[in-house]
């Protein structure tokens, strides 16, 4: 039997882009739309969710981009 705990820690255990992923597929939203809507490369995104952010810019622009991609799926940002 699964319990709250040990779903709870399943999640937390899973990496940051992995969440977000999980999050935009709940809510059903595909990369190209969010792409879209913030007009950031969906290739960015797609990096994200796999955690490698080794092409994203830096500072600023990159809190900035992420801030969007998670407005866009459903997140609170702040």
């Amino acid at each position: 039997m699964v319990d709250g705990a040990s779903v709870a820690r399943l999640i937390m255990n899973d990496s940051f882009g992995t969440r977000l992923r999980a999050q935009r597929e709940r809510q059903r939203i595909g990369l190209a739309a969010i792409a879209h809507s913030t007009k950031i490369n969906v290739a960015l995104f797609e990096a994200l969710e796999r955690d490698d952010v080794s092409r994203w810019p830096s500072g600023i622009f990159r809190r900035a981009f992420i801030r969007a991609y998670a407005e866009a799926v459903g997140l609170d940002s702040v």
